[in-house]
């Protein structure tokens, strides 16, 4: 019996719908599947870089993320003791010298309408518990609310976020990943607000930082994330948040501010670098591979990005019929050439400088010499590797101005 879908996909995140939209748009019968109703909120920093507005303008949304999104026009960073650097975002050929954002709630659907009226199909509220793989099909097993359903597709994508359980069972982690830590709430009634990406490494544990990333003139994203790599830091993800908001700045900025809702945590999954993409019958986009930026947590990019690079991969083998892991190794080489390297080197530059003794000399290079400032900027964009944050020159401005 042949399969009814050609590709079901697990999970509705950008990842899941960037990569129905593309596959449905060619011709392929897609299954959409998400736990959740939508709309639906999703604990997030919300940020859209150029590579993310890049891809939502290829899909054509870019008139549409304008009706919720907001501008940024540049980027602020505030070393730990207090110092700042403004700077424009860097212009790149083909990219947008700006960025948005854009909250969750609104731009994941925004996305998945989008991919069914591409042509796929969206059952929500459906909770996968397995997927099984058979000689010329994947079965999806699960439960939408109290009935069990399976459905049968000739391949399998899993965009399911830093969530690894289902991982596990399919055999494609074999240990658990490290994950980073971070909260985050809205604040509306803010004084007005700067058209800048706030991000700060004062008031917060380090490796770790604070944003205040505006969603209006006068609302913000207002966050905080770190990594757990001593026992002498806080324990969860709030308390961080909670440290942050009393440090005296933050305070003093928020003072006049309502908070809209609550906190919420979430973990953010970064290794990459050594993380499965692919199984028999099976590939994984986004955070699911672990693509979230070692250094600025951003995800949403990386996650569109991957579900282009998937469907592009796995259009192809559906015109061949060749499911075999030989073929769907091209995917994990397509995703290697584009990311391996930025993830290693952007890993090695956190650890080096994500300290109190080489951020405070890091961001004054930035602001003394030029060639510094567009080195770091480009690289927290992923527009060039981050072995050029390490690179002697780079080192040798660091360590003029650290006194």
């Amino acid at each position: 019996m042949n399969p009814r879908y050609d590709v079901a996909i697990i999970g509705a995140g950008p990842g899941g719908t960037t990569t129905a939209s593309y596959l449905a748009q060619a011709g392929a019968r897609v299954l959409l599947l998400d736990k959740a109703e939508f709309p639906r909120d999703k604990t997030c920093g919300d940020a859209l870089s150029p590579n993310a507005l890049r891809i939502l303008g290829d899909l054509g949304l870019l008139a549409e993320l304008k009706n919720f999104g907001f501008r940024l026009n540049g980027v602020r960073l505030v070393a730990p003791d207090g110092s700042d650097l403004v700077a424009a975002i860097p212009q790149k050929p083909g990219l947008a010298d700006h960025l948005y954002i854009a909250p969750r709630f609104q731009l994941d659907n925004l996305l998945l309408q989008h991919a069914i009226a591409s042509g796929a199909e969206f059952k929500p509220a459906f909770r996968v518990t397995d997927v099984q793989v058979e000689k010329r099909q994947v079965s999806i097993v699960g439960k939408n609310r109290n009935s069990a359903s399976q459905f049968s597709a000739r391949v399998a994508v899993i965009a399911v976020g830093a969530s690894i359980s289902l991982l596990e069972r399919v055999g494609l982690t074999s240990t658990p990943p490290k994950f980073a830590l971070a909260a985050r709430a809205y604040y509306d009634d803010l004084p007005r607000l700067d058209d800048l990406l706030e991000i700060r490494f004062d008031g917060v544990p380090l490796p770790g930082y604070g944003w205040i990333f505006p969603t209006s003139a006068t609302s913000a994203n207002v966050g905080a994330g770190f990594m757990k790599k001593s026992p002498n830091l806080p324990s969860t993800a709030r308390a961080v948040l909670d440290q942050f908001l009393s440090h005296h700045p933050i305070k003093e900025k928020l003072s006049t501010g309502q908070r809209a809702g609550p906190i919420k945590s979430y973990p953010l999954r970064m290794d990459f670098a050594t993380a499965q993409t692919f199984g028999e019958r099976i590939v994984l986009v986004g955070e699911a591979a672990g693509l979230v930026n070692p250094f600025t947590g951003e995800g949403i990019d990386y996650a569109m990005e991957s579900g282009q690079i998937a469907a592009g991969v796995l259009t192809r083998q559906l015109e061949s019929g060749d499911f075999s892991l030989s073929t769907l190794r091209i995917y994990d080489k397509k995703l290697r050439a584009r990311f391996h390297s930025l993830f290693v080197w952007t890993m090695r530059m956190r650890n080096l400088y994500m300290n109190e003794w080489l951020l405070t000399p890091l961001i004054r290079a930035a602001n003394r010499e030029r060639t510094v400032e567009k080195t770091i900027l480009e690289v927290l964009l992923a527009y060039r590797n981050a072995i050029q944050a390490l690179a002697p020159n780079t080192i040798f401005h660091v360590l003029r101005n650290w006194a």
